[in-house]
């Protein structure tokens, strides 16, 4: 298991926790607000934005980070 936690600028956090086999769980939020999340319990991969949910489709931890990396950028450069 793998977890970690950052503290951005301006009320910005992410966590970061990758478990064994397809389970994760990714997040930005703001104040406390969910911005940004996937999540996947090995069967079911959820992708939320601001909100909204929808399926994802998990393929490897590396497309993973880096479809959450560039989600998470966006809601960062909007505020």
């Amino acid at each position: 298991m793998f977890e970690e936690c950052f503290v951005l600028e301006d009320g910005f956090s992410m966590r970061i926790s990758l478990h064994d086999g397809a389970r994760y769980s990714l997040a930005l939020r703001h104040r406390q607000a969910l911005v940004v999340e996937f999540r996947g319990d090995g069967k079911k991969h959820v992708r939320s934005l601001r909100g909204r949910e929808s399926a994802y489709e998990f393929k490897s931890v590396e497309r993973l980070r880096y479809d959450f990396e560039r989600d998470a950028e966006d809601a960062l450069r909007q505020g």
